[in-house]
Order: structure tokens, then C-alpha cells, then sequence
């Protein structure tokens, strides 16, 4: 069973992976107290603290997360448009259509899709419009269940 994280710690989380920081790095400066780094991520943006502490309360869930994947307890449709963002570089409205409570024309590759399927909460669905044979692309709607 995936560890489930708040929608602001999936966020952080992927903050981090965005910059490039490896999740073995992520787990050594987790582990060792070693915070500072993440302050300096996008000049100070994101207080990380809400991260710090799931580490600090329950390094087991916290590892389990790095590693395994997670679920985002309750998903938002602009926290799923950051996650979007960040995971695999799609930007609303010049990779998908945003509207106004779905996400309509997004393009996953098929490990994309199954990220997505199991990160964000059940309250919303994926449903498969299309999939681009000479690509292997799903092209998915994402709407509220």
C-alpha cells in the first residue's frame, strides 16, 4: 500500500525531484538534517517545513514515499495541474486543455498514465480518450469521479 501525503507534501516532494535532486540525495540530507539546500530551491519560494516534519514524525512513511510512490490523500485540479507541471514538464493550455472541472487532451506515455492513476486521490477519474499508435501516447481526460 502507498504511503498517502497531504497534496502540499506531494507538491514539495516533486519540487525537489524537479530541481534534480535524486531520491537517494533527497533520503542523505533528509536523514542527516541537512535542510538549508532545499531553502535555496527557486530563491526561498516553498517553505518545506510541512516536508521536514512528516521526515522528522514518520521517517518510515516519509521513506516509503521517496521510494515506492504515494498517494495524495485529497487531490485539487490545481494540485494536480502542478503535478502535471512539475512530473512531466505539461503546462495547461499549451499541452492540455484546462477547463473548467476537467482536464481534457492531456498526453501520458503509458508509465506517465499508471504514475498518475495511482498518485492522485479517488475522487477524481482518468479516462482514457485515445491512445496514438505510433507512440503508445494516451491521450486522457481527468475529471472529478
Amino acid at each position: 500500500m502507498a504511503s498517502k501525503l497531504s497534496q502540499w507534501e506531494a507538491v514539495l516532494l516533486e519540487v525537489i525531484r524537479h530541481r534534480g535532486i535524486k531520491d537517494e540525495e533527497l533520503l542523505s540530507l533528509f536523514r542527516e538534517g541537512d535542510y538549508q539546500s532545499f531553502y535555496q530551491i527557486d530563491a526561498g519560494k516553498y517553505d518545506f517545513s510541512d516536508l521536514l516534519a512528516l521526515a522528522r514524525q514518520d521517517w518510515a512513511t516519509f521513506e516509503q514515499a521517496v521510494r515506492e510512490g504515494y498517494q495524495v490523500k485529497f487531490s485539487t485540479y490545481g494540485g494536480i495541474k502542478t503535478l502535471l507541471r512539475l512530473r512531466f514538464g505539461l503546462e495547461a493550455d499549451r499541452d492540455y486543455r484546462s477547463e473548467e472541472a476537467h482536464l481534457d487532451q492531456v498526453k501520458l506515455k503509458k508509465e506517465e498514465l499508471d504514475w498518475l492513476r495511482s498518485t492522485i486521490s479517488p475522487n477524481w477519474s482518468i479516462i482514457e480518450q485515445e491512445v496514438e499508435k505510433e507512440t503508445g501516447t494516451f491521450i486522457v481526460r481527468i475529471q472529478l469521479s
